[in-house]
C-alpha cells in the first residue's frame, strides 16, 4: 500500500461506526462517539484528533493533545495512535502523525512527545523510525487492572516529524 490508498481527515461523528466495527472491535458505536466527544471538549487549539481512511472505513486513529501548564505549551502529546493491524507499517501512522504535526504547527508547538508500554517493542519502533527518541522511563507508569507497567517516554522535535 502507498500512501495514495488512504486519506487523513479529521475525525468527526460520522467516523464513531467505522472505529467501532474496524478499530475497537466489540466497543459499541455510542460508547466510541460518547468517549470521543468527551476527549475532544477543549477545541482544536488544545486537543486535534484525526482518521485515516481506505475504502471509506477508518482504519487509523490519531490525537494530539497541547500541555496546558505554564512553559510547557509549546509541546503536544500524542495520546492515542491506533491503527487496524492490516494496515500497520505502511505509513498510516506516519501520516497521521504529520497531519497532526502541521494542524499544530501554527499555534507555536515545537516538541511532539509519545509514549509506549515498554513491552510493546513493535510501537517503540515505529515511533522511532517516523523520528522519535527515547529520552526515559516511568516505573509503573500505567496501570491497567491493578497491573503496573513501565512506560517508555519518547520525543521528536515537530520538524522531525514534518
Amino acid at each position: 500500500m502507498t500512501q495514495e490508498d488512504f486519506q487523513v481527515i479529521v475525525y468527526s461523528r460520522e467516523h464513531a461506526r467505522s472505529i467501532s466495527d474496524h478499530l475497537f472491535d466489540g466497543v459499541p458505536e455510542e460508547i466510541v462517539h460518547k468517549q470521543r466527544e468527551e476527549l475532544l471538549k477543549p477545541g482544536p487549539e488544545e486537543i486535534f484528533s484525526v482518521c485515516a481512511l481506505h475504502g471509506g472505513e477508518v482504519v487509523g486513529v490519531c490525537t494530539g493533545v497541547r500541555m496546558r501548564w505554564a512553559g510547557a505549551r509549546h509541546r503536544i502529546e500524542i495520546v492515542q495512535v491506533v491503527v487496524h493491524e492490516s494496515f500497520r507499517g505502511q505509513g498510516v501512522a506516519r501520516s497521521m502523525m504529520k497531519s497532526i504535526a502541521a494542524h499544530f504547527l501554527n499555534l507555536g508547538i515545537e516538541i511532539i512527545q509519545i509514549s509506549a508500554e515498554a513491552g510493546n517493542v513493535e510501537a517503540m519502533r515505529a515511533y522511532e523510525r517516523i523520528g522519535f527518541k527515547r529520552f526515559g522511563t516511568l516505573h509503573h507508569g500505567l496501570k491497567y487492572d491493578n497491573e503496573y507497567s513501565d512506560e517508555v517516554l519518547m520525543a521528536a522535535s515537530i520538524a522531525a516529524i514534518l
